[in-house]
């Protein structure tokens, strides 16, 4: 593209000297085509943050529940009881670094749905706001035409 130079006025009086298409010929008034108004009909309008699994995630993400002591009675509720204790007793602050590990992971995730909900909505506003500059620039060449 470089090797070949632009001649905007050269241009233009091509243009202006080509024979004119009859009025009753074609529409003289352009509206962009229906693939603007289907991206904002067929945009998903459910936040991102709202998803199902996020919420599962929130909801399922702390481990107090999974290491509760276990109930029974009977030798062998103390049986377990007693195994437990064992368990968390060599275990627990390997456990408290993946609590705190998961807890990070679901901050950062959530952090992740916020911008890409960020992200489409500026997007939506984007396609709307070229929609509108096209449709202006289209009633401004109309009118340059009419001079």
């Amino acid at each position: 593209m470089e090797q070949l130079p632009l001649d905007a006025r050269s241009a233009v009086d091509e243009l202006r000297s080509a024979p004119r298409p009859q009025p009753q010929a074609q529409p003289r008034t352009w509206v962009p085509s229906g693939s603007f108004d289907s991206l904002l009909e067929d945009a998903a309008l459910t936040p991102l943050a709202l998803d199902e699994h996020l919420a599962w995630l929130h909801e399922n993400s702390r481990l107090e529940q999974a290491l509760a002591p276990p109930s029974g009675a009977g030798v062998s509720g103390w049986a377990k009881r007693l195994v437990h204790r064992a368990v968390l007793a060599v275990l627990r602050a390997y456990l408290v670094k993946v609590q705190d590990c998961i807890a990070e992971t679901m901050h950062a995730l959530d952090a992740v749905a916020r911008r890409v909900d960020d992200q489409a909505a500026t997007q939506l506003r984007t396609i709307g706001a070229v929609r509108c500059d096209l449709v202006d620039f289209a009633q401004h060449v109309d009118e340059r035409l009419d001079e």
